[in-house]
């Protein structure tokens, strides 16, 4: 089998994995929207870009679906970091944190990323992987991170070089520096919940929201009581990874999702779904942004707590 068909089989099997899990417009160049700050670089980064620094010993390409999709096919020198991986139940139970500061140096050293490393990461095109690699990274205190924007899809409809070798790179140390502000915990969702000030929005799908589907590692069916429902596929582009950013800032604000509120956005796992809705908050300048890690995995688990429906 070529590799043309091997990727046509990853292309599928990542999506169906974003489909399982819990799992951002085009920047065309950096040019600010209303709600963002002028002169924000973009966190996104263009595959002909990524093309020509991809080579550079500071840069390091990641590739955030799961092994067998990495093994099909992947862009020449990037790393595979599977983002589910980077979800920890415990330590977002405990701290909020998506996994410990000492797994997260060894994950990243192993990829050859320390403080002087440019991170560019990417998945199938559709965000919510590449975001959970994206999150995590900058949580963890490291900055120079940029999402290829329409991720592999897009690199491969632009003819560009995709290989199943993977490449030898030399380990580095990775300084974990937790930004605790970043993330909320299951008790301080409970006690902050039915704030005016704060929007808890719910990434997953509708189904999911109204209790008719259960995803893996959730107990129950239903959302956290007063919760906005905003599933993160609304903002979804075709070949770009978004939709225009001004369309997405109306259709969020249309909600009630406004940049006055404190914004803390939850989906199954923590990872994901919900972490790129995080990043596009972010592009859009809400300043008020945290994560709720523990998300419906944690909130169903518990009997004593509410859910609605």
């Amino acid at each position: 089998m070529g590799v043309r068909e091997l990727v046509k089989k990853r292309e599928t099997a990542v999506r169906r994995i974003l489909g399982s899990l819990c799992v951002a417009a085009v920047f065309l160049a950096v040019v600010p929207v209303d709600g963002a700050e002028a002169g924000q670089e973009s966190l996104f980064i263009e595959a002909e870009e990524l093309a020509r620094i991809m080579s550079a010993p500071d840069v390091r390409v990641i590739d955030a679906a799961d092994e067998a999709a990495y093994a099909r096919a992947h862009i020449p020198g990037a790393v595979n970091v599977f983002y589910t991986n980077l979800a920890k139940l415990d330590e977002r139970r405990k701290s909020g944190s998506p996994l410990p500061a000492a797994d997260a140096e060894k994950t990243f050293g192993a990829a050859g990323i320390d403080a002087k490393t440019r991170v560019v990461v990417y998945d199938a095109g559709d965000g919510p992987a590449a975001s959970g690699v994206w999150f995590v990274l900058q949580h963890m205190g490291h900055d120079n991170v940029r999402v290829l924007n329409g991720g592999f899809r897009k690199w491969m409809k632009e003819g560009r070089p995709v290989t199943q070798d993977v490449p030898k790179v030399p380990k580095k140390k990775f300084a974990a520096k937790p930004r605790l502000d970043q993330v909320v915990t299951t008790e301080w969702v409970k006690k902050n919940r039915e704030r005016k000030d704060v929007v808890i929005l719910d990434a997953r799908s509708f189904k999911e929201f109204i209790g008719e589907e259960v995803k893996g590692g959730a107990s129950r069916g239903g959302h956290v009581p007063g919760a906005v429902h905003y599933e993160w596929a609304r903002m979804s582009g075709s070949l770009e990874t978004l939709k225009p950013l001004d369309e997405i800032r109306k259709d969020l604000e249309s909600r009630g999702i406004t940049r006055d509120k404190e914004i803390v956005t939850y989906c199954n796992t923590g990872i994901g779904r919900s972490t790129d809705v995080a990043m596009v908050l972010k592009m859009l300048g809400y300043e008020k942004v945290r994560e709720y890690t523990g998300s419906w995995e944690d909130w169903s688990s518990d009997p004593r707590l509410p859910i609605a429906k």
